[in-house]
């Protein structure tokens, strides 16, 4: 799953799990955010890079890349039903945004009888994009290619009433013009189809929302299991970790952390560093919203800071990403 600029809203963490529908009358809504951002991306793994290495690269972590990004993001619901619990909704999903994650999707949401509400979407750009077509390459050029694939989700959303939210996904992805191992690296065939990137992804997490109405607050704590099964066994993981959010509304200022750590280990050993690779990632994201911003009911500024490291022990794949943005966010 790639990491990506984006801007928090933070209205979403305080949408009460206690309203009989899911809006508050038939028809369209949903909201347009512009915004602009810098990133700071570190990974070896990143098509900003230098297209050529020398060999000394690979025993070393990528050198900062820093880029400047304005872009329009936005999401559109019909809700429909005689008891207003059915909708339509297609967009970035603000739940996902909080925590530094950003993707379209389009699916259909169903409020049941006993609170639980329950989504079934499609993802098709969360885990697509450009990728290097050999990320190894020694002094030879490193080609562009497209990383293409699907993601399917199913929510359940306050699970008969209480606080506890079940999320699960599956997807595919397959690289284009896969070369690996084959610009500069004297492998075997045997040793190349280990680094085959063709893969299946497998998540689920579960959360739960501890309300503290006195601060205007909610805690998010919450766990999660990810796993890619890759036609080459040393890319093929499961990770295990878990994130915790907090957040607070004052006034007309609400403020969302989260911060999250994973353990993710590989099944076989990586041919060109003749280790099995084993990362840990941790991240710390900032959100903030002032809403009703110059008097205007519909309209928030707000901003984003984040800060993601891989640490591994394959120097290789160490990396540390940093983002900084703000932007206008209009519901409609």
């Amino acid at each position: 799953m790639k990491a990506v600029l984006c801007i928090a809203i933070v209205a979403c963490i305080f949408a009460s799990s206690s309203h009989a529908a899911l809006a508050p009358e038939h028809g369209l809504s949903g909201n347009v955010t512009f915004l602009s951002g810098m990133t700071s991306n570190s990974s070896n793994l990143n098509v900003k890079q230098d297209s050529t290495q020398a060999a000394e690269a690979l025993a070393s972590k990528g050198g900062d890349e820093v880029s400047v990004t304005a872009g329009l993001l936005g999401s559109l619901k019909y809700t429909f039903g005689d008891s207003l619990d059915k909708q339509l909704f297609m967009g970035t999903s603000r739940e996902d945004i909080v925590t530094g994650s950003l993707a379209f999707e389009l699916g259909y949401r169903q409020q049941l009888a006993g609170g639980t509400i329950v989504d079934v979407a499609v993802l098709p750009t969360l885990i697509s994009g450009e990728v290097w077509d050999d990320p190894y390459a020694v002094e030879r050029s490193r080609d562009k290619t497209d990383l293409s694939g699907n993601v399917y989700r199913l929510q359940f959303t306050n699970i008969v009433g209480s606080k506890f939210d079940i999320d699960m996904a599956a997807g595919e992805s397959n690289v284009d013009e896969e070369r690996t191992g084959t610009k500069g690296l004297d492998l075997t065939q045997q040793q190349r189809e280990l680094l085959t990137r063709k893969r299946k992804y497998y998540y689920f997490k579960t959360a739960y929302r501890h309300v503290m109405p006195q601060q205007q607050a909610i805690l998010m704590p919450s766990v999660n299991v990810f796993a890619s099964d890759a036609e080459g066994d040393a890319l093929s993981f499961i990770s295990l970790g878990g994130e915790v959010s907090y957040a607070r509304r004052i006034n007309q200022h609400g403020f969302v952390l989260t911060a999250s750590a994973a353990w993710r280990d590989y099944e076989a050993e990586n041919p060109i560093f003749a280790q099995t690779r084993r990362d840990k990632d941790f991240g710390l994201f900032l959100a903030y919203e002032y809403a009703n911003i110059w008097g205007y009911e519909d309209w928030s500024l707000m901003s984003f800071v984040g800060a993601q490291s891989n640490r591994s022990n394959i120097d290789f794949y160490q990396s540390e990403q940093y983002i900084i943005s703000v932007g206008l966010d209009y519901k409609f």
